[in-house]
């Protein structure tokens, strides 16, 4: 049995074309990715970045879901460490977000 040995990439055969809003859309991720490197490279800390990064990311993606809870009343959450009582549905929603991350 023999190893799988992949084409070479980008392909020659035929060449890979890229349309202009293609090409255009690869030109902004590469910047936003640029961008993101600053940041991580202007914080702090890197470990409080991909806190705040984290969190920011289980709030929004449950609100896609409909949840009222906002980054503000996770982070306040969070400082009241304990007090499981002042968590409504939306803020237990995102908490369950957050630990399958």
């Amino acid at each position: 049995m023999a190893a799988f040995v992949p084409n070479p990439l980008p392909p020659t055969d035929p060449p890979l074309e890229i349309d202009e809003e293609t090409k255009s859309l690869l030109d902004r991720a590469e910047r936003e990715i640029s961008r993101l490197e600053l940041a991580g490279e202007n914080v702090p800390s890197i470990d409080w970045f991909v806190y705040a990064f984290v969190r920011k990311e289980a709030v929004i993606s449950s609100q896609i879901e409909g949840t009222q809870c906002t980054l503000i009343d996770l982070l306040n959450l969070e400082a009241e460490a304990g007090n499981e009582a002042a968590a409504n549905d939306d803020m237990r929603e995102v908490c369950n977000y957050l630990d399958a991350l």
